[in-house]
This record gives structure tokens, C-alpha cells and sequence, in this order.
């Protein structure tokens, strides 16, 4: 006789959450990734622009082109303020991503110490219940005797 956990079905429909969590998180991740490293590109050109900007001006420019660079690093400013706020926006959704999946690992791991304590259990029975005809059959053949 083998053993049979009665809540296998369970067991595999939360191993299968775990798993979907797992994605959601690992695509969630990606995403805040994607977009926190188009910030620091922006924020990197910005830093570039400014510098170039400054050298320039040490040099001498025209009211056109230090118009034309104060119209670009606002425009950058810009850029950049809307990818904060969708980064801080991904970084939320990471973080809710994370807690589901943690709360999903728990989950299993409960159903998982569950079938654990049965299998233990299964396998005490077993030999107690072995140990029980042993015990018979030693019984018989001393009567025998």
C-alpha cells in the first residue's frame, strides 16, 4: 500500500500559483528595469547636456543657442519627471508582485509540511502495524511449539 496525501489536488493547484506568481513577478521586475534604466539614460543625457552647455558658454554662444539648450534640458526635465513617476509607479507594482508571490511560497510550503507530517505519520503506521503481525507470527509459532 502506498501513500496517498489526501490533499494532493490542493497541493498542485497552489504549486501552479506559485508558479504564476513567480512570472508575474519576474515580468514586473523586468518592466521596473526597463524603465528605470531609460531614466538614468535621460538623466545621464541631461548631465551631458548640461556640462556641454556650461563649456559653451565658457566659450561665448548666441541667445539662439542658449535658448535651444534651455528648451532641451526642459524638455529632458520633462522626460525625465514623467519616468520617476512611472518607475516609482513599476517599483509599486513590483513590490505588491513580490508580496503575492511570498504569500504564495508560504502557502505551499504549509500544504507542503502538511503532506510531510502525513508521510510521517503514514510511515509510523506502517512499521507499528508490521511490528503488529511480526508480533502475531512470532506469537503462532511459539503456540506451536
Amino acid at each position: 500500500m502506498s501513500f496517498k496525501f489526501s490533499l494532493a489536488k490542493v497541493l498542485e493547484v497552489k504549486d501552479y500559483e506559485k508558479t504564476e506568481a513567480e512570472l508575474a513577478y519576474t515580468e514586473s521586475v523586468k518592466q521596473f528595469e526597463d524603465v528605470a534604466t531609460k531614466l538614468f539614460d535621460l538623466l545621464k543625457r541631461k548631465e551631458e547636456l548640461n556640462s556641454a552647455a556650461e563649456e559653451k558658454l565658457g566659450k561665448g554662444l548666441t541667445i539662439s543657442m542658449i535658448q535651444m539648450n534651455e528648451k532641451t534640458i526642459a524638455y529632458l526635465q520633462k522626460e525625465i519627471d514623467k519616468l520617476q513617476f512611472n518607475t516609482q509607479k513599476a517599483r509599486k507594482v513590483m513590490n505588491e508582485k513580490e508580496r503575492y508571490l511570498t504569500y504564495k511560497s508560504i502557502d505551499v510550503k504549509k500544504y507542503e509540511k502538511m503532506k510531510e507530517i502525513k508521510h510521517q505519520q503514514y510511515i509510523h503506521d506502517e512499521k507499528r502495524s508490521e511490528q503488529r503481525y511480526l508480533d502475531e507470527v512470532s506469537v503462532q509459532q511459539f503456540v506451536r511449539r
